[in-house]
């Protein structure tokens, strides 16, 4: 199986998760920055390492299996995520990893990529492996030497999920806290629907900085922001009172949600305010 890699714009790299999830390098003049990383999948480290020779920083979007489960393949770098999501990096022990790999990557690689062969999914799966773990906080910026990339605290997909602004190429890197799905089910793991709106205006107020998103999932390209206003209607329409949640199936989530321009909004009914 190959890996698909992008450049979507000078020394910004997005690499591609066998098409589970999205993580992106950016390259400074002196560091490096590896947003997320994967499943651990593949030979992650040699491909990172390929691109770029910087020394690396590695920040954590949020705390899924799906965006830390390769921290491991970096020794000697922490990887750096919220303090509310600090449980989740805790909670990846082997016997977690092991039932990770067996829901989630053996269930949906296939419907990603399905003219995979089982053994060809044998094959890039990599044992498990502890990391170590550092934090970053709401604000904090990561200067990698003529760019600059700061971390914006975006509760709700998860408590600690985060965005990363890079200013030097005008782009949002997102993480799950705006995909063109939305999972807001899960609670008290997932926030209100009220505290993602905040988020949501929290990063529409600032969106004169950035021309595009990079996005945890799904496209390979830098997204429109508009997806972040698709958001921003979603939840005024739940926080009115005038939602009428409808059971979504989209193949691989299933649950009570909105459909809103490009975006499904899934959330709890008892999690609202």
């Amino acid at each position: 199986m190959e890996r698909k890699i992008v450049e979507i714009a000078p020394r910004t790299w997005l690499i591609s998760d066998y098409l589970l999830a999205n993580m992106f390098l950016l390259e400074g003049d002196e560091k490096a920055l590896l947003i997320d990383a994967g499943s651990g999948l593949g030979p992650l480290e040699e491909q990172v390492k390929s691109l770029t020779d910087k020394p690396l920083i590695l920040a954590l979007t949020h705390g899924h299996a799906d965006h830390l489960g390769g921290c491991h393949l970096f020794p000697g770098v922490k990887s750096l995520i919220h303090p509310e999501d600090m449980f989740f990096a805790e909670e990846f022990t082997e016997a977690y990893a092991q039932e990770f790999i067996d829901n989630y990557v053996k269930t949906r690689g296939p419907v990603r990529n399905p003219e995979a062969t089982d053994e060809d999914w044998k094959q890039i799966i990599r044992p498990y492996g502890p990391a170590e773990y550092g934090t970053l906080e709401d604000g904090e910026v990561f200067e990698l030497g003529g760019r600059a990339v700061e971390v914006i605290h975006t509760p709700g997909h998860s408590m600690g999920s985060v965005c990363f602004l890079d200013h030097k190429e005008r782009l949002l890197v997102t993480g799950d806290t705006v995909n063109d799905c939305l999972l807001l089910n899960f609670p008290p793991h997932t926030s209100t629907v009220a505290q993602y709106h905040e988020s949501i205006q929290k990063l529409w107020a600032r969106e004169g900085e950035y021309d595009g998103l990079c996005q945890g999932h799904d496209t390979l390209t830098i997204a429109d922001k508009s997806f972040i206003t698709d958001y921003l209607t979603a939840t005024e329409i739940i926080l009115s009172g005038q939602a009428s949640p409808q059971e979504i199936d989209d193949g691989i989530h299933k649950g009570l949600g909105i459909r809103c321009g490009k975006v499904r909004l899934y959330y709890d009914l008892n999690s609202i305010r």
